[in-house]
């Protein structure tokens, strides 16, 4: 009898490594955009190559877009264990926390987000809250733009225009005189060419790859605050994991964080061009770099508070006491 138990369990003990071993190899993420999206094939697309050249090629992703899951939907199924891995923004899933959108009002400097706690306490709110384990918040200081079909009236501003704008950049868009308004992404393109929109919000770098210039010519000046998305994993299955791995995976978000400043300065120069030699024009929304940064700020947190309610309080003071 003991010995067959022995064996039992050194059958049990080895499936479940197998098991672990396979899910170590072979791994999901779902991407909230998909290839053409400039975020997508820098920060998913690298964090996949980072994390197989940190593992040894002991671990693969592979990559799912919203033709699987729209980009709105994909938290739960990940939080779920239906997928590994999530490359998302925190717009995408206000209804379910806003700590995310929120992290755009912080100080981009990545090396100061983590040395002062921040980062550690939005990572400590998503295991608490969402089951899932934040692996890193790349983060592109080049900042959300305004697309417009016509140049900014300086008198009238935006008055009587719809604007697709989410939670976090609907201030900037009603002080200017404008409707924020919500269109589903996959709609964008051909609500701005048919007139139902006047124009939209959007990160700086990225629009290109879906050809907004098209239908909204016009880059409106400044760009303000910053876009940081994140990159998440199911926190079973990454308590599942061995601590080598865990490390491997860790250092690849940090290496993530630190490339991405660099390689989205260098795209939104590279963007801008493409744009502007397809007709692009460049117009002014009238606010200076400083007063955009503040209103869209100010929101982000309020955002926060409106969906999170003590605990996007908690974080606003928490990054305010850190002079964050």
């Amino acid at each position: 009898m003991n010995k067959l138990l022995k064996t039992l369990m050194a059958t049990a003990i080895g499936l479940t490594m197998s098991a672990t071993a396979s899910m170590a190899a072979d791994m999901k993420m779902l991407t909230a955009w998909g290839a053409n999206h400039s975020g997508t094939a820098n920060m998913a697309y690298g964090y996949i190559k980072l994390v197989k050249e940190m593992t040894g090629g002991k671990v693969s992703i592979k990559p799912s877009g919203p033709e699987v899951v729209p980009g709105g939907k994909q938290l739960q199924p990940v939080s779920a264990g239906v997928f590994d891995l999530i490359y998302t923004h925190g717009l995408y899933h206000t209804g379910t926390t806003g700590i995310g959108a929120a992290i755009d009002a912080v100080d981009g400097d990545i090396e100061k987000r983590r040395a002062s706690g921040v980062w550690d306490w939005v990572d400590k709110h998503y295991q608490e809250t969402q089951n899932l384990k934040v692996l890193s918040i790349p983060t592109a200081t080049t900042g959300f733009r305004f697309f417009l079909k016509n140049a900014m009236d300086a008198d009238k501003k935006l008055n009587g225009m719809k604007i697709r704008a989410l939670p976090s950049y609907n201030t900037i868009v009603g002080s200017l005189g404008g409707t924020a308004v919500v269109i589903p992404f996959g709609e964008l393109y051909s609500a701005t060419e048919k007139g139902v929109i006047d124009g939209l919000v959007w990160p700086s770098v990225g629009a290109v790859g879906f050809k907004f210039h098209e239908v909204a010519p016009y880059l409106a000046e400044p760009a303000f605050g910053t876009v940081s998305y994140l990159i998440m994993m199911n926190l079973d299955k990454w308590n599942a994991l061995d601590a080598d791995t865990q490390k491997a995976m860790l250092e690849a978000g940090h290496k993530l964080e630190q490339d991405t400043i660099g390689i989205f300065n260098n795209l939104l120069v590279e963007e801008n061009a493409a744009m502007v030699k397809a007709g692009a024009k460049t117009t002014s929304i009238g606010y200076s770099l400083a007063e955009a940064n503040k209103l869209f700020a100010d929101r982000a947190m309020e955002v926060a508070i409106e969906k999170s309610g003590s605990t996007g309080e908690a974080f606003r003071d928490f990054v305010a006491s850190k002079g964050m």
